[in-house]
């Protein structure tokens, strides 16, 4: 309550409270509230609920405003829908959703564990849940449910099938594909692949016809010929990706100890494989393979490429990729990385990382983070969804995540720090970051945080003016270094 005082912190709360409510047209039954992923594209119908944006925002956005049952139903409106061991990127209603995402099942499995955090609910991992899909085979789901099958499972064991899972290996092709359910995607892109590293730990997947992540731009331009390809498909193990799976792996061993939770271990081809074990795969191999080291006679003790590397001194995006180049291109994600798995991380190495981000990927008035190092040949500042032009890169906005700046991936930046910096930061040094975005709200009609900007946050007429994650981030970002940092 006594942050509430402070009037940035209660324009963001009040603005949040746009993002949340019943709207008959988006409504799952037996569930009311929704949370829009912005304003006013994704307001009502088929294109409001979004898994990804759901469980990005749920932090900022639900939990810190206070939004506590709100919070539980959309726990448990998501786990109702799970299919092939993910939840819903689309939702619609839960009537004709799309399994199109490797990362909202993370962001979602973090929420749980956030929701328990603000709430003390870990009671929540005991509640029954109808499930709305009988089996991951449409055929056999069909027949099921015309016998009048029902499947009904505790939280807790939903958690456990999507672990269990993920670590067996996923495969599937997307229900009802074809143009009827996206026009620009091509044959191969409604295939979904998804599995282990045994030897890693890591969770790998996608390919390059389908982008699973959130820069999931896909290209639309017959006359660019870039209809049907992703722009930015970082298959693989995005790094994002790989930390969001250490940070649920701790909160399962987490809420085991505690007894709250029943499993502590999944099953792998012969053998069994627990959560502490999983987790200790993980910490031993992520600067190992991930970190690109600041001294060329130091690539040798790393498992990367030395023919691809353009950087040093910063954390490839993904690796295992089937476009190597791509994984050693400078993008921002791996500040998410680091917001939410710091324990991953050297602080020499992050703090590395990060300053190369702020000097190269953040501008003086920028409300963003760039998505792409400038260095890139394909890398465009601008977000044009109505270029017509047959420039393969920028045609149909094909530009989306390799450029534009995300306010978001802002959000994400600072809170990176507030994790890793606690002791250096200050809360008057963290404030002057948000410079820029104290302004924009002052002069903005819409009360929020666009999607996204152009170059050194320039107006972008094809953003969404008011953005869930925009605003939830910045507020966590905000809630986390008033709690944490030095006055």
């Amino acid at each position: 309550d006594s942050l509430k005082k402070y009037r940035f912190f209660r324009r963001l709360i009040l603005a949040s409270y746009q993002m949340i409510a019943d709207i008959p047209s988006a409504r799952v039954p037996g569930f009311k509230e929704t949370l829009a992923a912005g304003l006013p594209h994704f307001s009502t119908g088929w294109t409001r609920c979004w898994g990804r944006d759901t469980f990005i925002s749920f932090k900022g956005a639900v939990l810190i405003p206070g939004l506590y049952r709100v919070a539980k139903d959309l726990i448990l409106m998501f786990a109702s829908s799970v299919r092939h061991g993910l939840i819903p990127n689309l939702l619609d209603r839960a009537v004709k959703p799309r399994f199109n995402a490797r990362d909202a099942t993370w962001w979602f499995l973090k929420a749980i564990g956030d929701y328990i955090q603000f709430t003390g609910d870990h009671e929540i991992l005991q509640e029954k849940v109808q499930l709305r899909f009988l089996s991951d085979n449409e055929q056999e789901h069909e027949q099921k449910v015309a016998n009048g099958e029902t499947r009904i499972l505790a939280l807790q064991d939903i958690v456990q099938e999507i672990m269990q899972k993920h670590a067996k290996g996923i495969k599937y092709r997307e229900w009802g594909a074809g143009d009827q359910l996206d026009t620009n995607m091509k044959y191969d892109g409604f295939n979904v692949e998804i599995s282990l590293d045994a030897y890693t730990g890591f969770i790998v997947g996608g390919s390059l016809s389908n982008c699973l992540t959130w820069m999931d731009k896909m290209g639309s331009s017959v006359k660019a010929d870039n209809k049907g390809c992703p722009a930015s498909p970082r298959d693989g193990a995005p790094i994002e990706l790989t930390a969001l799976l250490f940070c649920v792996l701790k909160l399962l061993i987490d809420w085991h100890s505690k007894k709250w939770y029943s499993h502590d271990r999944v099953l792998i081809p012969s053998q069994e494989l627990t959560f502490i074990e999983w987790a200790e795969k993980i910490q031993r191999k992520f600067e190992v393979y991930y970190w690109i080291p600041v001294k060329e006679e130091e690539l040798k003790n790393y498992v990367l490429d030395i023919h691809q590397v353009k950087r040093l001194g910063i954390y490839r995006d993904t690796i295992k990729s089937a476009d190597p180049k791509s994984e050693y291109v400078l993008r921002p994600n791996g500040c998410i990385a680091i917001a939410v798995a710091p324990e991953l991380f050297n602080v020499d190495k992050a703090y590395r990382y990060m300053k190369t981000v702020e000097k190269t990927l953040i501008k003086e008035d920028s409300l963003g983070v760039k998505t792409l190092d400038p260095y890139e040949e394909h890398y465009y500042p601008s977000y044009e969804n109505d270029n017509d032009s047959s420039k393969r890169s920028i045609a149909q906005g094909f530009s989306y995540h390799n450029g534009p700046e995300w306010v978001w991936i802002y959000g994400m930046f600072l809170l990176s720090g507030v994790q890793m910096f606690t002791q250096e930061l200050t809360f008057p040094g963290f404030m002057s970051f948000l410079a820029n975005h104290k302004i924009f709200f002052e002069k903005t009609a819409w009360m929020s945080l666009p999607e996204m900007t152009n170059d050194n946050g320039a107006l972008c007429k094809f953003s969404c003016p008011a953005q869930a994650w925009s605003l939830a981030v910045i507020l966590e970002a905000y809630y986390e270094a008033k709690q944490r940092l030095r006055k």
